[in-house]
């Protein structure tokens, strides 16, 4: 009995570290998962601000080769069960009321019409709202920011869903030709339909 009781002792104190090994272990491997999730975060973030210099400088050069007022993307959301429309990058010249509080989380049923066309047509020209825009919510929400042209470029991803549409908005009598405006917008899509970020 005298040499079981150091054996035993032997014994537990192997077991426990044993355990302490397999604890440590266990924790060094959350650890490095931990700081893998931290890392591809960071660079997600990093791409995703990236993206979106890139987005706003695709709006500017519209914006300004276009003599526009008012550029910006029209997003629907949730992506796979899309059920509104909401603006994240918009820019615009000095003066010029943004379209961005007016167009956040608006059910698509509001806009039933003016949305399937936004879905059908690769590009849209307006050259007379009044004319030209028959939902009467959309052609409101034109009135509302004192456009009197447009120009509308549709965004697809890599299986041609709608993923947003480019809105290019005149108050004043458009100087350049539709040919002009349907280049400068499909330039201006295809640089940025690939990295737009999913708005949320």
């Amino acid at each position: 009995m005298e040499f079981l009781a150091p054996i035993i002792s032997a014994i537990g104190t192997i077991i426990v570290a044993w355990f302490a090994y397999n604890q440590k272990t266990k924790d060094q491997m959350t650890a490095l998962k931990i700081e893998q999730i931290k890392k591809n975060e960071e660079s997600k973030n990093k791409r995703r601000a990236d993206n979106c210099s890139l987005v706003y400088g695709e709006l500017w050069n519209i914006l300004h080769e276009l003599d526009a007022d008012r550029v910006y993307i029209v997003q629907p959301h949730p992506l796979g069960n899309e059920s509104m429309l909401s603006v994240y990058f918009e820019v615009k010249r000095k003066g010029i009321e943004g379209m961005k509080q007016n167009i956040q989380d608006l059910p698509i049923a509001e806009v039933a019409k003016f949305s399937s066309d936004l879905v059908r047509n690769l590009f849209i020209y307006i050259s007379n709202i009044e004319e030209q825009v028959s939902d009467k919510h959309a052609k409101a929400l034109f009135a509302h920011g004192g456009c009197e042209a447009a120009a509308v470029k549709r965004l697809s991803d890599n299986t041609h869903d709608w993923v947003g549409s480019i809105f290019c908005e005149f108050t004043h009598p458009m100087t350049v030709s539709e040919d002009e405006i349907k280049a400068v917008m499909h330039t201006a899509a295809t640089n940025i339909q690939y990295l737009l970020p999913e708005y949320k």
